[in-house]
C-alpha cells in the first residue's frame, strides 16, 4: 500500500463512515455491559491502534503477506 495513500471522497462518504458508526456503537454497547469509565474504552481502543502501527509485528506480517502475493 503506498505511504501516500489518501481515502476517496466516495470511501469516506461509504465504508470509512459506516465503520466509524459501527466502531462507536460497539464501543457505546461495551461501555454500557461492562459499566466502565471512558478511559477503560480509550485505552481499549489505543490497544486496537496499536495493532495497526506501521511498526508493529502485525503491520510487518501484512506488509510480507502483500509483498509475496
Amino acid at each position: 500500500m503506498p505511504k501516500d495513500w489518501t481515502p476517496s471522497n466516495h470511501q469516506k462518504e461509504g465504508p470509512i463512515s459506516r465503520s466509524y458508526e459501527l466502531v462507536h456503537q460497539e464501543m457505546e454497547r461495551l461501555q454500557n455491559q461492562l459499566e466502565c469509565p471512558d478511559e477503560f474504552i480509550y485505552d481499549f481502543l489505543e490497544a486496537i491502534r496499536d495493532h495497526y502501527s506501521p511498526t508493529s509485528c502485525f503491520a510487518r506480517i501484512r506488509q510480507n503477506k502483500n509483498q509475496n502475493i
